[in-house]
This record gives structure tokens, C-alpha cells and sequence, in this order.
């Protein structure tokens, strides 16, 4: 079972954002790996800015 985990801010994850990306991340790695795509499972998870960092920097 092929698990892709994404975590984006979590303004940008969005009831119309998600099944698009979903979508894409599972053709492109049935397509790269040859993984079917029944077994592919894709969770994305919204994160505060305030929890992300960056260069030793938080975000928000």
C-alpha cells in the first residue's frame, strides 16, 4: 500500500482543494511507480503557519 502524506498550510486545504490533490498525487505515482491505483492512499493534513518552519524561522 503505497501512503503519500501532505501537509500544507491549512488555508490550503479546502473542500475543493483536496480531491484535486488526491487526484493528481495518485495518477502521478500509479503512472511513475506502476502502482495500482485502488492501493494508493493519499492523507493530506492542514497545518497552521504558526507550527511551520522554515530556516529556523516560523512561518506565521
Amino acid at each position: 500500500m503505497p501512503l503519500i502524506e501532505v501537509k500544507l498550510y491549512d488555508t490550503r486545504v479546502t473542500d475543493d482543494s483536496v480531491p484535486k490533490i488526491v487526484e493528481a498525487l495518485t495518477d502521478a505515482l500509479a503512472a511513475s511507480s506502476g502502482a495500482s491505483k485502488e492501493h494508493i492512499w493519499v492523507i493530506v493534513e492542514g497545518v497552521s503557519p504558526k507550527n511551520w518552519g522554515v530556516a529556523g524561522k516560523v512561518s506565521g
